[in-house]
């Protein structure tokens, strides 16, 4: 088994091997064993993550035709960070991180396990699976403070950064693989046969974890904390510049507007306005994902973008527009084109969002602060999917789509032209 010493200096005290050169050294994180590990962990859960969020709202549309259905099981499965976020980022401050994250996977490999079997024993109607996402959905919520707070003791302090690029790629890379892998297997094993695929990476991943160690001396540091009132302070830096606020509440209107409407309302426009099978609809969002990936790409290798606040900004509006020429388009080869166009976005989006965030933040309020960005960001498209699921069972899923993305869009133009210091943070 790997394991790693308790060093009085934490993870920069790991002595780093001999530095690679050339294009070797942008995968020098992945030198460390402890890293490798804990990589393939994430990778599994974040290809699980991409199969899910598809497959729960397929499951739901061959349930009911009702477009609020599908709304629900989108909440369902988001809706627990709000409760489970902070109190785990808590608990992994105070308790062995890795016992907590065997708890969470365990759990999650014990419900998806019960859904392949309601599933495939026929028993699957709306309230039961609106339990089991709700299940699914707090394992998620609960694991992945936990998993963010791992990964600075695995690596040598000057190897961090090296660590977040290749850590976030392998993410991206495995949630354009999840969802076309699980409309394949939808299409190959039926629903019963995705939901005992992701029982299985969930064990998978379950596995890495075995060989993994985490220095014991990070845990007690973090038990002398006073987390309720460091969580305060986090707030009130964000509630208290304008800039970060900002960003903050366009990160909080894309989830009600772009991307809870697009998670729930995208696979129904495919299935019922263009006519396509799981698949199909499961490919659409594959390619999306290849879009962020290439702007990611871009701005790696762009870090002295200019004006990043107007860049975001462009981006939020055009991500509007996007969605509601989406809702509205009348072929599939069209509508794959727009969700291309829509991840480019995307890539802007998200990491600008992260990059004017994380360095206008000093480092010491940074862990706070950046709770609170993942509150917004994961908590509110929850409540954007329940929302654009009774919307659509009232005026159709494209209507809802347009009037989503052209009130997104509006916003954004407003904060665009009324903002000047937000346009030009770097």
């Amino acid at each position: 088994m790997t394991a790693e010493r308790e060093l009085p200096d934490g993870p920069a005290a790991i002595p780093a091997p001999r530095q690679a050169k050339g294009a070797v050294r942008a995968m020098e994180a992945l030198q460390s064993p402890p890293f490798r590990w804990f990589w393939a962990h994430t990778a599994s859960v974040a290809l699980i993550q991409g199969i899910q969020r598809f497959a729960f709202v397929w499951l739901v549309l061959e349930i009911s035709d009702r477009s609020a259905a599908a709304g629900i099981v989108s909440f369902a499965l988001g809706i627990p960070v709000f409760f489970l976020a902070l109190p785990a980022g808590v608990l992994a401050d105070r308790m062995d991180r890795r016992i907590l994250l065997f708890g969470s996977q365990g759990a999650a490999i014990a419900v998806t396990a019960a859904t392949a079997i309601v599933v495939g024993m026929d028993k699957a109607t709306l309230p039961v699976v609106y339990a089991l996402a709700l299940g699914v959905g707090a394992t998620t919520a609960f694991g992945q403070p936990v998993r963010q707070a791992i990964l600075p003791s695995l690596v040598p302090r000057d190897r961090l950064m090296n660590a977040i690029v290749l850590n976030t790629l392998g993410m991206n890379v495995m949630m354009i693989v999840g969802p076309a892998l699980g409309g394949g297997i939808i299409r190959a094993a039926g629903l019963s046969g995705v939901f005992a695929l992701q029982a299985g990476l969930f064990a998978f991943g379950l596995l890495t974890l075995m060989p993994l160690r985490i220095p014991a001396v990070l845990q007690r540091a973090g038990g002398r904390r006073r987390p309720l009132e460091e969580l305060r302070e986090g707030f009130r830096f964000v509630t208290g510049h304008r800039n970060i606020a900002l960003l903050m509440l366009l990160l909080m209107l894309t989830g009600i507007f772009m991307m809870g409407p697009s998670s729930v309302l995208i696979p129904q426009v495919a299935k019922n306005e263009l006519g396509k099978d799981a698949f199909a609809a499961s490919m659409l969002f594959t390619f999306t994902g290849v879009g962020t990936l290439t702007t990611s790409l871009v701005l790696a290798a762009w870090p002295s973008m200019p004006n990043k606040g107007a860049w975001f900004t462009v981006a939020v509006g055009l991500g509007g527009v996007l969605i509601a020429l989406i809702g509205i388009s009348p072929s599939y080869p069209l509508t794959a084109g727009l969700m291309l166009l829509w991840g480019m976005g995307g890539g802007f989006f998200i990491n600008l969002n992260q990059t004017l965030i994380q360095g206008n933040t000093p480092s010491e309020l940074m862990g706070r602060v950046m709770s609170v960005h993942t509150l917004g960001f994961m908590g509110f498209a929850p409540l954007g999917s329940l929302l654009a699921g009774s919307m659509a069972a009232m005026l159709t899923a494209p209507v809802w789509m347009v009037i989503s993305g052209t009130t997104l869009a509006v916003i954004a133009s407003a904060v665009w032209a009324t903002q000047g210091d937000l346009r030009r943070m770097t």
